[in-house]
Order: structure tokens, then sequence, then C-alpha cells
């Protein structure tokens, strides 16, 4: 201990009593000029130190121990810290003795560099050029096992949680949170954020990073990575590093990542599309610009038909020259690396990389495959888990390719200039986090600064509340499904997916998530101590082991739990009037995971007698159709954490609502993340007309137009079936056309950015201008009206559209006013037509009046002899004054009502004077005598 502490005190008192730097006053001069200046002045050794991150064991390394020698007599440009490699000790002093490992790491860099005196005092011997080193670890959100520190920071939100908030000053809250508490304990380097799209999740497969993801989206992972990003940065006033991985893009992939190298059938015009979108967007300007990331860490991904050709497959490509190259070569790319963006391999020494170079796994030869990665084009070289075959540790491998590469530097000058481009960008690096002037008092942190750390708890807490999501049933059918929240009297039983995770080989295991989170939540929310709503006695919490067990699935042979006798959760399972499941996902690897599925196949019986809840602290993917109809309500958290356990039992007694909605696809629903963020077919787009030169702006509408005049048309915010911004690329058509003309409208095809299309409209006539858009399958907008008139400016007047139309059934399909319905429809405000029932009744009601008048004495001698046809013309006439109103002349409402008996009378007694007119003339015609009445009949 006390040679530690003089390894970090005596640099410190060195750096304060020794002059600046030879870097003082360079003033305004260029981070390429200030980084060749420094690489002038090194060896070659040192020159190839700056391509080496590394890692090693243990947490409290001493001076002879190997990674001091590293530093000292290797020049290794930094080192990755690993929970696996035991460099962190156990809780509560996980933090504290972080930030004192990464302190005497800086130390001895610092002091391997200073001038020595010679062995007998006399002569001082010149110290080496003192270059900070990069201090690298993967700090994912989500906690265990993705976090490399898993107590002590604040534990962040899981990207897929953040995704799921559709907020990206959230995801630059969170990043903010990062930075500045990595650059509290001294880490300059973070490996990440993931840029990967999850275009197709794996339901159950192994390779599916899961929550490691922002979403499914190329726009969106763009959006979310940048402000991240942009937040790590100013978290960390510029002194962290963002790697951003894993780049091309492992979304697709169906293999683990450290496992086996994945091969994917893509073309290069595809990954463009989607893989690599979002390393587009983090690196489309400079490194050190807002939201672009330092580095990319690249991964070992083959792809098949990179090039068109199917049959053709790449090797890995971050160990493939020419693939590799032709990505690098793809703007924006180029030009960020032109400008000192820094590319890292991942782990070289992974399984998935030996099990490339030997599929037996057996032989590994450290500096064949360092040499294949650089040559590839990497950086820096990242060996992790680097131990050769023939190699006694893994210090002696990291030696040995180290004096491999300095060896080709002497004998190879293209070799050596490829070194010395690497290092030239590393040097700009470490000069964008710290200045010109290395000052070692800048690169070690105070210890002061350990007291703002963990203390982002209130932000993940807004993350847990956007991101909470009710995936089954829709909308408010939960809680009608559910019956409300859980009584006082109804007996609940939690089952909890508990994994357990150690800090260190010899900390104590915890569990990711506790068996009795959710149930402690509640208790504190909603227990006797707080609402009462519920009671400690109605509460049970077990294990989704203990529920596997139940169900006879065969032990592991190291478990770490100990588990419940099944007939004691059987007793529990028959009285519970709740079941609630938080789980993490299906992993083999996990017993009890499957347990979930297990009682829904098996205990259909429990469906009918208790609620099933069912909530997702991981992938909201997991379950599949089948499952999610067997539940009562299903929710996604997302990501683990206190914030998030809390927001589930909110969900669960009602008194939160899920606002968030998946980020990925969905299948178990039919939740397509493609229609989903297209545009709402419900919305009306809004038009306006900009002046020239000032897209997106507010400002006052533009001078008049005449012909001849460009009209610049602004379509948009468009939003998705979300409500949220669509993706930048989204088509919208804008038309302009004339009013009373028959030629089509003129339409282009513009595509949005921000959610916004903008096209130039040409005037090329006089007449009135109409100008709409649509974006499919959204097909309403607002209107743009110009009456362009010679010699008269035309202004633009902007015109709400009718209100977007909604399907409607057949059977209740109600005519436009002024149309004709048929007998018996609704009309306008639900009056039935003086053809219906009753108007029809009253109708034929006149009919048999004129049928009762025909047989009266006095019009019998009027009308004349009577015959069979003088009843079938008065009933005919009668009948056909009745129809008249269905044909439109008797009107609609009670004024149909009082006419149509008028005309049923009108009719018959029209039938009844034809009859006699028929009559008399047929007597004429054969005796020529008047005709008179005949007898009654």
């Amino acid at each position: 201990m006390c040679m530690r502490r003089l390894l970090v005190l005596f640099p410190l008192i060195l750096a304060l009593t020794q002059p600046a730097a030879a870097f003082a006053g360079r003033g305004a001069q260029s981070q390429a000029d200030a980084a060749a200046e420094v690489l002038a002045s090194m060896t070659p050794e040192e020159r190839v130190g700056q391509l080496f991150l590394v890692t090693f064991a243990g947490s409290n390394p001493g001076p002879d121990s190997s990674i001091m020698d590293l530093i000292r007599r290797g020049h290794i440009s930094g080192v990755v810290l690993r929970a696996r490699n035991d460099n962190f000790v156990d809780s509560p002093e996980t933090v504290s003795a972080a930030r004192s490992l990464i302190a005497s790491l800086q130390a001895a860099e610092f002091q391997a560099t200073q001038p020595t005196s010679s062995a007998d005092g006399s002569t001082p011997e010149p110290g080496g050029v003192y270059i900070p080193l990069l201090i690298g670890l993967s700090q994912e959100g989500d906690g265990a096992p993705y976090a490399e520190i898993q107590e002590g920071l604040t534990e962040l939100p899981s990207e897929m949680a953040i995704g799921a908030t559709w907020d990206p000053n959230l995801a630059e809250e969170v990043g903010a949170i990062l930075g500045g508490e990595l650059e509290a304990i001294g880490v300059n380097l973070l490996l990440g954020p993931s840029l990967d799209v999850l275009e197709n999740p794996q339901t159950a497969g192994e390779g599916d990073l899961g929550v490691r993801a922002f979403g499914g989206d190329p726009y969106w992972v763009s959006l979310m990575g940048e402000a991240y990003i942009r937040g790590v940065h100013a978290g960390s006033d510029g002194r962290v590093a963002v790697v951003a991985k894993h780049f091309p893009g492992h979304g697709g992939s169906d293999r683990p990542l450290e496992e086996e190298v994945a091969t994917i059938r893509k073309s290069l015009e595809q990954l463009q599309r989607i893989e690599l979108a979002p390393f587009f967007a983090v690196t489309a300007a400079a490194p050190g610009g807002e939201g672009v990331a330092d580095a990319v860490l690249t991964s070992p991904i083959r792809y098949q038909g990179f090039q068109e050709n199917i049959r053709a497959t790449t090797r890995p490509v971050s160990l493939d020259a020419q693939a590799f190259g032709e990505l690098m070569a793809l703007e924006p790319l180029a030009t960020w690396r032109a400008a000192g963006g820094v590319t890292v391999s991942d782990a070289l020494g992974s399984r998935a990389v030996r099990r490339f170079y030997d599929p037996r796994g057996l032989v590994f030869r450290g500096p064949i495959v360092a040499r294949d990665a650089f040559l590839a084009g990497n950086d820096l070289l990242y060996l992790g888990s680097f131990q050769g075959s023939d190699d006694p540790d893994e210090a002696t491998t990291i030696r040995e390719t180290l004096a491999f590469f300095v060896q080709r530097y002497r004998e190879d000058p293209l070799f050596a200039e490829r070194v010395d481009e690497s290092a030239l960008r590393v040097l700009r690096l470490k000069i964008r986090l710290y200045g010109e002037t290395f000052d070692f008092g800048e690169v070690v942190p105070s210890e002061a600064g350990l007291e703002q750390v963990g203390q982002g708890g209130a932000t993940v807490f807004r993350v847990a509340r956007s991101a909470a999501t009710q995936i089954s049933p829709a909308g408010a059918e939960a809680s009608e499904q559910l019956g409300g929240p859980p009584r006082l009297a109804e007996r609940i039983v939690f089952f909890t997916d508990v994994r357990l995770q150690g800090q260190c080989s010899t900390c104590r295991a915890r569990p990711t998530l506790s068996q009795t989170a959710l149930e402690e939540a509640i208790l504190r929310l909603y227990g006797p101590g707080a609402s009462g709503e519920v009671g400690g006695w109605n509460l049970t919490s077990y294990t989704m082991a203990d529920l596997a067990l139940y169900f006879g699935e065969p032990l592991p042979s190291a478990l770490g739990l100990v588990l419940t006798p099944p007939e004691a959760l059987d007793a529990a399972l028959r009285a519970a009037d709740w079941l609630v499941f938080s789980f993490l996902g299906s992993n083999e690897a996990a017993y009890g995971s499957n347990a979930l599925r297990l009682l829904l196949d098996r205990r259909p019986d429990l469906a009918q007698s208790a609620r099933i809840v069912a909530i997702a602290f991981g992938a909201p993917y997991d379950l599949d159709a089948t499952d999610i109809s067997k539940l009562d309500a299903y929710f996604a958290l997302y990501s683990k954490g206190a914030p998030f356990v809390e927001m589930a039992a909110r969900l669960l007694f009602e008194e939160a609502t899920a606002s968030g909605a998946p980020p990925v696809s969905v299948p178990g629903i039919g939740y397509d993340l493609i229609e989903v963020t297209s545009p709402d077919p419900n919305q009306i787009i809004p038009l306006a007309v900009r002046p020239e030169g000032t897209p997106g702006t507010a400002e006052a509408s533009p001078g008049g137009y005449t012909v001849g005049d460009i009209v610049r048309v602004e379509a948009g915010v468009v939003l998705d079936h979300n409500g949220h911004v669509v993706p930048d690329g989204t088509v919208v058509e804008i038309s302009l056309g004339y009013s009373a003309e028959s030629i089509p409208p003129m339409v282009v095809r513009a595509t949005t950015v921000g959610g916004v299309a903008q096209a130039d409209l040409a005037l090329e006539r006089f007449g009135l201008v109409i100008i709409t858009a649509a974006s499919d399958p959204a097909r309403v907008s607002e209107i743009l009206q110009l009456d362009v008139q010679e010699g008269v400016q035309a202004f633009v007047t902007v015109i709400a559209p009718s209100p977007v139309p909604t399907a409607s059934p057949a059977a209740t399909s109600t005519p436009a006013a002024g149309e004709a319905s048929a007998p018996g429809e609704v009309g306008e405000g639900g009056e039935r037509r003086a053809t219906g029932i009753l108007g029809w009744l009253l109708g034929v009601s006149g009919t048999a009046l004129a049928l009762v008048g025909r047989r009266q004495p006095r019009l019998v001698v009027l009308l004349g002899r009577p015959r069979v046809r003088s009843y079938l013309l008065v009933a005919i006439g009668g009948l056909l004054g009745v129809n008249a109103v269905g044909w439109g002349m008797g009107g609609a409402g009670s004024w149909g009502l009082l006419i149509s008996p008028v005309l049923g009378l009108l009719g018959g007694a029209a039938g009844g004077v034809s009859d006699w007119l028929w009559a008399g003339r047929v007597l004429r015609a054969t005796s020529g005598s008047r005709p008179v009445p005949g007898p009654r009949e």
C-alpha cells in the first residue's frame, strides 16, 4: 500500500514543481501539427506501443507487476479494465478503489518518462515523452453483466429503455451522467454506445443483442446515438472519448459477439441503408464535434454477398483489409478518419477470433492475429484475453507482439509508415482529451469528484416513466381485463428471474434482479406503512427457478439458489389471485428463465382462477402470440434497475400509465416497426410557404407571387403512428394543380429531414392554384391556394381540409345531403324519409279511400259502369302517387309523411278518371250512347 501511495504522490509533486511540458505556449497550433511534433520525438518502440490497448489481472498491481512493466518498457497506449479480470473490488469500495487503480497506472506512465540519475549519481539520464494512458471501460446500461462496474456508479438504463422513450433529450441526459462519473474516476475511453440496429430481433437467438441496442430503426438509433455521445462529451467536459460499436453493425447477427464469428448475408449497398446509417450519423463531422464519435470499434463479422456476389464471403471485417478499406472509403467515414477518427479492434483474443483461426480453438498465435488486424485498418489493437497457445501468460504474448511489430517497423518502410499514420491518429485523440500540453495534474482527477458519483437516480426514473410500455392488451383494456388493481384481501404471488453475478471472482454473487424486488417496491408504495392497499401477509415471492423445479426441469450442477419445495409452491399457486412474473428473457444458461412458458403450457387451469401479469425487464419480444394470448396483461420496462421496478409497481396498481412504445418490432402482437414509423393516415399534414433560404423558420409570409415565380413549399412535421416524427427520408408528394382544369397536377417527390419535406414549385400560368401534400398512407393535408391573375400579386391562403375520413360499416352508411335514399334508409339527422313504413301506410290509405270512393253511388253515376280495370287503374294510380315521394317529390321528414296520403288519394282519383274516360270511349265506339252507371255490385 505504501509503494502504491508513493507511485501516486511522487509524480503529483513532480508535476507541480517542474516547468511546463514541451508544448507550453503553442497557442492555436493545430492538433495535427502538435501530434506530428510529439511523434517526431518518439522512438520506434514508443510509436509501436501507441497502437496497443491491453488487459491485466488484479485490482492492485505492484511496481514489479507485468502491467507496470508493459507501461514502463512496452510504452503501451492504454489498458481496458474488465470485471472478469478482477480489476475491481467488491462494494462499497468499488468506485474509490477503481479511481486509485487508475491513478496508479497513470502515475507509472508519468514516472517512467521522467529524467533519472545515472548509477553513480553524476549524470542525469533523459526521460521519454510523457503521453497519458487511455483507460478503457465498457459501461453499458442495465447493470450486470454488461456494466463492468456493478456498484457505486448510477445504475443507468439500458439502451433499449432509452429508445422506448423516443426522446433524444433523455438519451443526452443519461450520456451526461455517465460521462461525468467516468471522468470522476479517471476513465477516458468509453467502449460504447452500441449503434447496432435490431432490424429483425431474434426471439430465441443466442446472438440477439436484446436491450443492448437503442432499437430497430436506423433513423432513431442514429438520433439516440448522437444525443448519447453528445451527453458523454458534455458531462465529462470533453475528457472521455467515445468508441461507437459494433462497426459495421451487429444487429443482424445470429451468433454471440464473443463466441463465434457471425456471417450475415448482405451487400454493401444494403449495409449502407440499415447497419451503417447510425455510424454515418456519428461520423458526419470531425472528431471532437458535437455528437461525433472519437472512434469506432470494429467487430469480426463476415458478409456474404458483400460485393453483390452471393457466393463470395469476406473474412471477418476487422481482419479483412479489402472489405475494411471499402467500408472506410465511404463518406462520411473517409473524411472523419482523415480528420483524426480512430478505428479500434474488438478483443483480438476472444473465442470468436480464436475459432476463426483454428476451429478447434487450440492454436493461437498472438503476433499474427495482431498483424492481420492492424493491416486490415485498425489503429488501436485491443489485446483482450490475448494469451498465446504456447505462452505461459498473457503478458508474454503481448511482449512478443510488441517486439514483432518493432522489428517489422525497423525492417519494412511501408509497415513503418502505416504505424506512424495510426500512432498519429491516436496522439491526436489524446491531445483532444488533454490539450497540447499533457499535464499530469489534469490527467488524474481529484478525489473530491467522487462525491457526485451515483447521483443520477432522478433522471433514470424519468426514463423509466417514459419508457414503460403496455404490450398487451391495447389501451385501457388492461384495467378492464384485470378488474382493477389488486385488492387488500387478494393473494399475490411473485415470480422473479433471479440471476447471480459477482463484481469479481472472489466477490459475493448478488442477484441482478432480487427475488423480492417487486414485492418490496409494492409494500413501500402501497403497504401498511403507505396507502394500506395491500398487506404483507398476502404477498409471497419465489424465483422462476422454483417454478422450473415444480414442473420437473432438471437441475444444473451449480445453481447458487435455495429452491422452494414443489409441494409448498403448489399450495401457493392454488391459493393465488394474482400471478406476477418479472422476467429477463429466455436464456438456456439461466435455469428457470423459461418458467413462464412452462406454466402457460402445462397449467392452463391457473389462468382461469388467477390473473396472470408478465413484466419484461428485458427485451419485449421474448413471448410469442400464443403466450401473450394467455396473459391478462403484459408490460415492458426494458431495464431492471430500482426505478424500473418501482415503475412496474405503479403500473400494476394503476397509479401510472404506460406511455412508452417498443423501439423494436414485437411479432407476438403484430407490432411491425416499419409500419409503426410510417406516416399516420389519420393526420392532416401541415403546409406552409417559406421564404427562399430560410427553411424551417417561422418568419413572416413572403410577398405576393405571379407567373414565373417559385413557391417554396414546406410540408410537415409529418408524424408516425406513435405520434413521433417520421424517419428522415420519408417520401412526401407535394402537388400543384389549377382549379377547374382537367390537366393532371404537377407532383414533386421530396423526402423529409426532421419530419419536414420541402419542394420548389413553379407558377407557370394564370389561374387558381391549389397545392396539397400526401405521404402514403397519410393522404390529407392543409390546402394552399393562390389566385394568380395578370397584373395582381397573388398571396397564399391556407385552407383547412375536410376532416380525415374514417371507415364506417356499410350497413350504417349515410347518404349525402340532397341524395335520395332507398325506402327504409336513415336520412340526415336520424329521421326516416316519407317512404318509410309510416309514409307507405298513409299513402296506401289514400289509395284505399280512392277505391272506396269508386264504390259510392254518386260517383258510380258520374264515372260509369264498374269493371275490373277500374279497380286496377285506381290502385295503380294510388301506388304511383305513394312512390312519387320515394322519387324525391315529397321531401323528407314530417312534410313527406303529410303529403304521402294526399298523393295516394290523388293518384287513386286519377286512376278512376282514366277508367271513366276509357269506358266512355269504348261505348261511343260500339253504340254511340252515353255511358251510364251500372247497378251496384
